[in-house]
């Protein structure tokens, strides 16, 4: 009875869900395509409705230089391993290319109305006009099924950038870095956040090892909060 009266309780607050998610994604779509970057992400930081927000967590001198680091070489195809709420996906639609698709991948579930939620109006309606977004979830990144998935929905095509932000173990994100960095082209970009040396978890594990192996950059802000983001250039 009380997972019926849970369930009838939040059915009730389903229109006014869906009225707030257009009404936001209406909002978004009528964003200017030359949004400056700290602009864009104060916008994302700030943006609330109801059953929802974005907030990207990514520190701002972190993110704007990987942001202006993208721009220069506009990417047509995009995967992100770990959307959460959708913040950077956000983010990555203002710098990729006017007919760019975008795929995010994430483990958490959509409910029971799955690409129909509130949650996938919102997040689909961050793409600029000609640019499409895809979201896999709920899945788990580190099965070949789900690159599978993926190589369908992107038809094969090379992967200019990759943004890894998923599980953040040793094992985690080494298997998550050995599974979807073939799909990048030569010259395309991986990105890690979360690099930081003194970070508490398996990242600057595999950046480290990574370092070693491939040409790399890196931006660590100077000031809190800072968590590091790690770019490797794919040979």
């Amino acid at each position: 009875m009380r997972s019926l009266e849970s369930l009838l309780r939040h059915a009730a607050e389903y229109p006014r869900m869906f009225r707030d998610a257009f009404r936001v994604r209406r909002q978004l779509r009528a964003l200017p395509d030359a949004l400056p970057h700290t602009e864009a992400l104060d916008l994302a930081r700030g943006l609330i409705w109801y059953g929802g927000r974005l907030r990207p967590t990514q520190a701002t001198d972190e993110v704007v230089w990987l942001l202006e680091k993208l721009e220069q070489d506009p990417p047509k195809t995009i995967v992100e391993i770990g959307t959460d709420e959708g913040g950077t996906l956000f983010l990555w639609t203002r710098v990729a290319a006017p007919d760019a698709l975008l795929v995010a991948v994430d483990s958490r579930p959509l409910g029971i109305l799955g690409q129909l939620s509130a949650y996938a109006i919102v997040r689909k309606g961050l793409a600029r006009k000609r640019q499409r977004i895809e979201l896999v979830m709920p899945v788990n990144s580190q099965i070949q099924a789900t690159v599978d998935r993926v190589r369908g929905l992107i038809e094969n095509k090379p992967v200019d950038f990759l943004f890894i932000d998923g599980d953040h173990s040793y094992e985690g994100v080494k298997r998550d870095f050995e599974l979807w960095s073939p799909l990048v082209r030569p010259g395309g970009l991986v990105a890690f956040h979360d690099m930081r040396p003194d970070h508490p978890d398996g990242v600057p594990r595999l950046w480290a090892e990574l370092k070693e192996r491939f040409e790399t950059e890196e931006r660590i802000a100077s000031t809190e909060p800072n968590y590091g983001i790690g770019v490797v250039h794919v040979p």
